[in-house]
This record gives structure tokens, sequence and C-alpha cells, in this order.
């Protein structure tokens, strides 16, 4: 072999190596639907998580604040699958009952009606933020969720699919949640790994946390599975995990039989219910009275 071609040819060889590899590092990313629709059949099936039909959440919540202060907290949530309404939920520490059978919510605080007009509105947007991260990945089918991108990723050294989502405006209760989220499954197996949201800039110097959702301890409910623990991470500005925390354990109950009517209808007698106030046109500054 002559011997000027030999460092062309262990170039040429080189080259070739590396190709199959470069393949493996950009694999080709599944469309949006096809994946949330995989990532559901591994959670067994959106079909089977629609046929759960009333299904009750109960929420034994334990958190670590900033500064280190530790609060314990429990709540409960049922709603039709596939959610978020007709939902209804329960704080007992607060005394508040409030509900939502998917016309607009209510809500009824130390036995007297919320009459605040936020009320029929905002009920739907506190269970969305609770259920939200809870059900995933079934709840990206929700209304007002939209995965618009697929990438690669790793997480912790394990191969993941991270999904873009957004979510409108007006999705949850506040704008302290970001609504741009990104959700991680298993590049293999499609099961859950992870979610985060980013921090949210609230103007005026004034930052909320981010957060880095993770799920433990797998549950059956009915054909599906579900996390029997949930974990929050607060996240700063740039991504790092702050000492902020939330740890969630769960148990859930299927409710056959019970009233759909009788769970989420609303309880307050109508002349006590909110009003959304009647928006009047501009009166003219030469109309005439009675005119």
């Amino acid at each position: 072999m002559d011997e000027r071609l030999r460092p062309f040819l262990a170039l040429a060889a080189s080259l070739l190596a590396a190709t199959p590899l470069l393949a493996q590092e950009s694999p080709a990313a599944p469309a949006p639907s096809e994946l949330v629709r995989r990532a559901c059949d591994a959670a067994g099936g959106m079909a089977a998580f629609n046929a759960l039909g009333l299904v009750e959440v109960k929420i034994k919540r334990e958190e670590v604040t900033q500064d280190g202060q530790t609060a314990a907290q429990s709540k409960g949530f049922i709603f039709l699958a596939p959610g978020p309404t007709p939902g209804r939920t329960e704080d007992p520490q607060k005394k508040v009952i409030a509900g939502d059978d998917g016309t607009g919510g209510w809500a009824v605080v130390g036995g007297h009606p919320d009459a605040r007009p936020s009320t029929l509105y905002m009920v739907k947007r506190l269970i969305t933020a609770e259920l939200f991260p809870l059900l995933l990945p079934f709840s990206l089918t929700w209304e007002g969720a939209t995965v618009t991108d697929v990438l690669p990723a790793e997480v912790g050294g394990q191969p993941v699919w991270r999904m873009t989502v957004v979510l409108t405006r007006t999705f949850f209760f506040t704008p302290q949640i970001s609504t741009s989220w990104t959700v991680d499954v298993d590049r293999r197996t499609f099961a859950l790994v992870r979610a985060e949201s980013p921090a949210t800039d609230l103007g005026k110097g004034v930052t909320a946390d981010g957060m880095r959702f993770l799920w433990s301890e797998p549950v059956r409910v009915g054909n599906i599975t579900l996390p029997g623990v949930q974990r929050l991470i607060g996240l700063d500005e740039v991504g790092r995990e702050k000492s902020h925390s939330r740890i969630d354990h769960l148990t859930y109950r299927l409710l056959a039989g019970e009233s759909v009517q009788k769970l989420f209808s609303n309880p307050v007698p109508p002349e006590q219910r909110p009003k959304l106030p009647v928006m009047q046109p501009p009166v003219r500054p030469d109309a005439k009275p009675g005119a």
C-alpha cells in the first residue's frame, strides 16, 4: 500500500465509524400527537382513563418553605374523567367546598356562599392547577394544553423525549404558574419521567419559583397507572433547585354509582349566586336623556 494513502484511509474509516453514532445521538423525534398517545398508552391508555368515570383523589401534603418552615395540609378532589371539570374540591382546614359542573364555578366558605364574580371561572382554574401535573400525561389532552415540539434530551443520563407544552393564559388561576412547561417521557418505554415549569417574572423585581415535578410509587386505578407520591421542587430563575419543596401522598377511589348531579351541581340558591357584571354601552356626550 502506498504509505501516502494511509492517513486518508484512516480518516475515511473514522468517518464511517462515526456515522451510526451520530444517528444515535440525533434520533428522529415522534410527532407531538403521536408521543402524547404513546405516553398515555404506557400509563394504560386514553380510553381506559376516560372510562374511569368519577375519581376521588385525596392528598396529604407536606411542604418545606424556602426559609425552612414546614406545613402539613390535606385536601380532596373529585373529577369526572377525563377532567378537569366537572370537578369538585374540598379543603377542610380552610372550610372550603367548591365545584364546577362544566357551566360555571361555585364555592361555599365556612358555610357561606362565595359571592365574588370571579368564582364563576376561578374554581375550574384552581382544580386544573392541582390536577394537571398529577394526571400527566392524560392531562395533555385537556382543552388549552398544546404540545408544540418534541426534542431528544437526557434526565440524569436517562434518554427522554422532551415535550414543549404551551398552556393558554387562563389555564391556571394565577400568573405565578408559568404557561410554558416541559414534560419528559422515557425514550424507550414512554413512561413519564419529569415535568417542569420555569420561574416567572411578575414584574417590579418579583419572581415566582419555577417547579420540578417527579413521581414515584405508582398505583393502579382501574386499568391505568397513577402516582402514589408526587414531589415538587422549587426552581430559581436559571433552573437551579431551591430548598422549597413539597411531597404529596396520594390515594384514589373510583366512585361508581355516585350522582354526578349531586356532586357537582351548584348548592347555592340562585338569588345568592355571583353574577358577572353586565357591560353597558358607553354614553355619547351629546346624547339626550331618554334617547
